[in-house]
C-alpha cells in the first residue's frame, strides 16, 4: 500500500473539488462586475433643477436631459420665452452643485470641482473586477497548495517513524 500515491490522489480529488466550490460561489459577483465595467458610460453633469425633477418623478429617468428640459419647458414653462427658461436654468447650475449622473445614480459635487476631480472620485465608485478575479483565484488555489505543503511535510515526518526493513 502506497500512503503517498494515495494521499496525492485524495489531495487532487479535494482540489478539484473546492475550485469548483469557489467558482460556483464568486461567479455572479465577478460577472457583475465585469458587466459594470462594459456599460459604464462617461459623467455626464446635469443641472440641479433637472436632478431634483427625476427624483420626484422617476418614471422620467429614460429621458436624456435635453429631452426632458424640452417636455418641462412645454408642459410647464410654455409662456416664457425659451430664452428666460434656459437661462433660469443655467444660473441654477452655476450657483449650486453640480449633479453628475453616472452609470445610472446620481452624485453631488461643490460648483467649484473641475471634470478631472469629478471623474477621479467617480473612479473609486467603480469596482475593479481584475482585483476581485484575482482575490478569489488566490483563495482557489492558495488554500490547495497551503494544505499540499502541510500534507506533504506531514508524510515526510511520519516517514521517520517508519521501522527499518533489513
Amino acid at each position: 500500500m502506497n500512503w503517498r500515491r494515495g494521499l496525492f490522489r485524495l489531495w487532487i480529488v479535494g482540489t478539484v473539488l473546492f475550485v469548483l466550490a469557489v467558482v460556483f460561489v464568486s461567479y455572479s459577483e465577478i460577472k457583475a462586475q465585469f458587466d459594470a465595467i462594459a456599460i459604464a458610460s462617461k459623467p455626464e453633469v446635469t443641472s440641479p433643477f433637472i436632478a431634483e425633477f427625476r427624483q420626484r418623478y422617476p418614471e422620467y429617468n429614460n429621458l436624456t436631459d435635453d429631452q426632458l428640459s424640452d417636455a418641462v419647458y412645454k408642459k410647464f414653462y410654455s409662456d416664457m420665452p425659451r430664452e428666460q427658461f434656459e437661462k433660469q436654468v443655467s444660473e441654477k447650475i452655476s450657483a449650486s452643485k453640480k449633479i453628475v449622473r453616472f452609470q445610472g445614480q446620481l452624485h453631488e459635487f461643490p460648483a467649484d470641482f473641475t471634470e478631472e476631480e469629478i471623474a477621479t472620485a467617480l473612479k473609486s465608485t467603480v469596482p475593479n473586477p481584475w482585483a476581485t478575479l484575482g482575490t478569489w483565484a488566490s483563495i482557489a488555489f492558495g488554500i490547495p497548495l497551503a494544505v499540499l505543503v502541510l500534507g506533504a511535510s506531514l508524510v515526510w515526518a511520519f516517514s521517520g517513524f517508519a521501522a527499518k526493513w533489513s
